[in-house]
């Protein structure tokens, strides 16, 4: 995999630092609207190209795939844009702001016969693996709750009056597709979509949420998802059923330690992650890609569907709106 990356933000460092050792991985070329912060990056993690034109960087034809960390609102038109040039897309979370915006892509992913994956560590963790597995061990599940607090160093800004991308409705921004998304991805993978979803945001005077707590109803138990970037917290997961309880610490996007508690007696701690979670996702869609192995892509993509649109529906209803909502 030869990588071209979109983007120069933190989340662009924490994937490069983990991503360096793994084999058949080579970040080939920047994409920055600036050549300073492309500099930057490039300088760091040793990049030879940098490139401040897109329409140049997607021609390049040393790169066949290409990684989205840009703000939210962009994730859809530059997977298109990349897609339609013949190149592999990894998309950060958010994967797009709207179920349309994702449907669109993977069906033209589909027709061009290329891989697109979204960016989303939780599915790739083994902790997370091992979760799955142990599910029937607690029996009829009653709650669950995820609990994921960030507190923003960029909402001090916001208070100031200022209006940073991950705070503002024009870049498909706020607490819901931060932070909360990683909750609700987790639930999802492990549980499938539910049966009614309520969220009760924060919010901030410009309509964006800051914080909020989803209720995610399934037909023999709830869901409480909370997420926050304007205070901080636990994170943690809980996972109670009628014979006990599954305890998970850490976000749930590192799922760090795995506890069961039984009413029998038995207790047990797993934790089989040595690595970044970033290492484990970007070895996944890696070896997907060598493998040519598109019945595992389609079948995280139909995963990332089903989150876009449990995310916009309760968006919506919570009355949070972006720009992608209204009709072209």
């Amino acid at each position: 995999m030869n990588i071209g990356i979109i983007g120069t933000g933190l989340i662009v460092t924490s994937v490069l630092q983990a991503t360096q050792s793994i084999e058949g991985i080579v970040w080939n070329a920047v994409y920055s609207r600036t050549y300073e912060n492309g500099e930057k990056i490039a300088k760091q993690f040793g990049i030879f190209k940098i490139y401040t034109d897109f329409d140049s960087f997607l021609s390049d034809g040393e790169i066949d795939t290409v990684y989205i960390a840009s703000p939210n609102s962009l994730h859809y038109t530059q997977a298109k844009a990349a897609l339609n040039h013949g190149k592999h897309v990894i998309a950060e979370k958010p994967f797009t702001s709207t179920l349309k915006q994702a449907t669109e892509l993977q069906q033209l992913a589909k027709e061009k016969h290329l891989f697109l994956f979204e960016a989303i560590t939780t599915r790739y963790l083994p902790n997370y693996y091992y979760i799955r597995e142990q599910l029937p061990k607690l029996g009829r599940l009653r709650i669950v709750q995820c609990c994921f607090s960030q507190y923003s160093s960029r909402y001090d800004a916001l208070l100031r009056g200022e209006a940073p991308n991950i705070f503002h409705p024009a870049f498909s921004g706020g607490a819901w597709e931060d932070i909360n998304l990683y909750n609700i991805q987790f639930v999802i993978g492990l549980f499938g979509s539910p049966i009614f979803g309520k969220y009760y945001p924060n919010k901030h005077e410009n309509g964006i949420d800051t914080s909020g707590i989803a209720i995610l109803q399934y037909t023999d138990f709830i869901c409480v998802c909370q997420g926050a970037k304007d205070t901080v917290g636990v994170n943690c997961v809980q996972i109670q059923g009628e014979n006990g309880f599954l305890y998970v610490t850490g976000e749930s996007n590192e799922c760090r330690e795995v506890r069961i508690h039984l009413r029998n007696g038995y207790e047990t701690s797993y934790t089989a992650q040595n690595q970044p979670r970033w290492f484990y996702e970007f070895c996944a869609m890696r070896d997907s890609i060598i493998s040519k192995n598109y019945t595992e892509c389609w079948k995280q993509l139909d995963a990332t569907i089903q989150v876009v649109a449990c995310m916009e529906a309760m968006r919506k209803d919570a009355g949070i709106y972006f720009p992608d909502d209204l009709p072209n």
